[in-house]
């Protein structure tokens, strides 16, 4: 048990008083994934159904991100006295990345949509 320690939460690990505790290797694996999806997700504008499909996947592989980070926060926190808890501003990138998706997946059905309007008109 530590007693006034200093806790910082990093893509990397959780450092305690400068020093790796506690590995996290597999949220950095996890936010490599969504960003190759996001990236592939990009090139498949031919296939308005398909993109959407992987934005919506990506979404929900962030949001279980979240939950695995809130794990590993809540293990820590419960199982240590903590005198601060720093959590580097990395860990906020996912969440921006989620909006984004969900904007994108808005503007991709809206384009699906124009696209199946105007093949009506043909």
């Amino acid at each position: 048990m530590l007693n006034g320690d200093v806790v910082i939460f990093k893509a990397m690990g959780i450092y305690v008083n400068g020093y790796l505790n506690f590995s996290t290797w597999a949220l950095m694996v996890i936010g490599a994934i969504t960003s190759l999806l996001a990236v592939f997700t990009i090139f498949l504008y031919k296939g308005r159904l398909l993109q959407i499909r992987l934005t919506i996947f990506n979404t929900l592989i962030m949001v279980g991100f979240y939950i695995f980070a809130g794990f590993l926060f809540f293990k820590i926190v419960n199982s240590q006295e903590i005198e601060r808890l720093w959590v580097d501003f990395a860990a906020f990138f996912p969440l921006v990345a989620i909006v984004v998706n969900i904007l994108a997946i808005r503007r991709i059905y809206a384009d699906e949509a124009l696209v199946r309007s105007l093949s009506r008109l043909r």
